[in-house]
This record gives C-alpha cells, structure tokens and sequence, in this order.
C-alpha cells in the first residue's frame, strides 16, 4: 500500500531537525540555547529542550561528540570557521574542564528546572526533583546553582536574554523608527508564540514570590530587557509630551498577553506586530 503524505506539521518537524544537524555541523561549540534562538529568529520555532532532544538522537548532545563526528568528515570539507570550532573545542578538553560541556550541563538543568516548574510549581518543586528529571546526582545541580532561588533567577534571566537578543537582532539593519519597532515586536511575538517553556515560565514569573531579593534580581534583569524598548520608543516621532514610559508600559502589556490569547492558523507574528504599530501609528498621523 503507498504510504499517507506526511502531515504539514511532520514536514515542519523534519525542516527543523534538519536546520539543527546543519547548525551542529556548522558552529559545534554552540549551546542549544544559542542554537534554538538563531533557528527561531528564522521562523523555525524551537526550544532549546527541543534542540538538545534531536541533539541526543543522533548522538551529539556534547560539544565534544559534535566535534568528533565533524572530524569524521574529509578534512578538506571543513571551512575555515569549521576547524577554528574544532581547536577551540579541543582546547577546552585539554584543560581542568570541558567548559562547552559545562555550558551544554547548565543549560539541560535549566530547560529541566523550567519544566518542573511549569507542571509542579516553584514551591513544590525540589533540587532532588530537578536532578532526577534530568538524570543527575543532586550534587551536581548544586555544582551549577547555589540554591534552588538561584536556578530560577538564572531561568528567568535566560529567557529575558533570549528575547532581548532575538529583538535586536532584527532591528540591526532597519533605520525607520517604526519600522524598527514593528520588526521588534514580530521577533517578541514570535518567541511568545514558540511553544518554548522557558518563555511560558518567564512571562509568569515576575512577580510569584514575596522574597526581596529574588524580586531585585528578577527586576534587574526585567529592567535590562525593557531598554531595548525604551531606546526603540526614544526614537519615534512622538508628539511633545507625550507619555513614552507609560506607552512602554501599555505596549509590554498587550505584547505579554498575547502568548495567552493566540491559537496557531489564524493571524501570524508579522501580522499582529504590524496591527499593533498601525493602532499606534495612525492616530498620531491625524494629529
């Protein structure tokens, strides 16, 4: 019997795994962070859980197994940029420590922390609950993070990371203000749309616990993330006196509420980003 075509959603899965094999290939010394927020800058929507799963499939969820199988290829293959990633990676091995697989090592326990929070609760949730998720002694969980406080401040600022990179990534090469506002907001939508748990958890996490100091670390890397808007809406031409800080602040807000309200197959990240700026934009004009 001849087989069923494959479904739109395998042939994306299939797209996106290729897109992550390339990029092991191609920059062996990145972590699946990295990896995930590049893929997803180009449309292909992935968490870095999803990255380090294709990784484990094939065998090359280290730094180090990624730069064995590239040796394998004929040498005259590689590029420059190709065997450079190789004596970096080696040299890493040859010290006190692998420090690719340290990276690759934290960034497992993260994407592990933020699902146990997500499904448990951050309350419920203990170090030895974490380890075991992600198939570790509780020893070396504590070898990463200090306490348990600490591993979600360093998932929340992660996610803060993620996002600030992919905006200004986009806006690198746009001169026109709103141009450059509108192609921010599609990269934030994007992201709040991925189906990334990291980006779930953060969007909720601000404001969870009564502990100061968790709340200045939060904040401080919250503020670090509100000044890509705040030198985005600096440069649109605005009435005098108008309200930047307080348009931030209402922009944030409708941007942030969307990954709560958006069903995939309607309107796309481009398009609610492009909405957003011509509400904004066009009563502004009249004036």
């Amino acid at each position: 019997m001849p087989h069923a075509p494959a479904s739109p959603a395998a042939k994306r899965r299939r797209e996106i795994a290729r897109a992550v094999l390339r990029h092991a290939h191609q920059h062996p010394e990145w972590g699946q962070a990295r990896v995930a927020a590049a893929l997803t800058q180009k449309g292909l929507a992935i968490s870095p859980a999803g990255v380090r799963w294709i990784w484990q499939r094939h065998h090359l969820e280290t730094a180090a197994k990624r730069a064995a199988a590239l040796r394998k290829l004929d040498a005259n293959r590689l590029s420059a940029a190709q065997r450079a990633a190789l004596t970096r990676i080696a040299a890493r091995r040859d010290g006190a420590r692998d420090a690719s697989a340290s990276g690759d090592a934290r960034e497992h326990l993260l994407d592990v922390a933020v699902r146990e929070f997500s499904q448990r609760g951050f309350a419920r949730t203990s170090i030895r609950d974490i380890a075991r998720a992600a198939g570790l002694q509780p020893g070396s969980v504590y070898h990463h993070f200090a306490s348990k406080d600490d591993l979600f401040v360093a998932a929340h600022s992660a996610g803060m990371r993620m996002v600030a990179q992919l905006m200004e990534a986009a806006t690198a090469h746009s001169r026109d203000p709103w141009e450059r506002l509108e192609v921010a907001f599609t990269a934030h939508i994007r992201h709040l749309i991925s189906g990334n748990d990291l980006t779930a958890w953060t969007g909720a996490s601000l404001f969870l616990f009564e502990s100061r100091e968790m709340q200045r670390q939060l904040r401080a890397e919250r503020d670090r993330f509100e000044a890509v808007y705040r030198r985005l809406i600096a440069d649109l031409p605005l009435p005098p006196g108008f309200d930047r800080s307080l348009l931030r602040l209402q922009l944030l807000g409708a941007l942030n509420w969307t990954r709560t309200w958006y069903r995939p197959g309607k309107r796309g990240a481009a398009e609610i980003a492009a909405h957003l700026v011509k509400v904004l934009r066009e009563p502004l004009a009249r004036r």
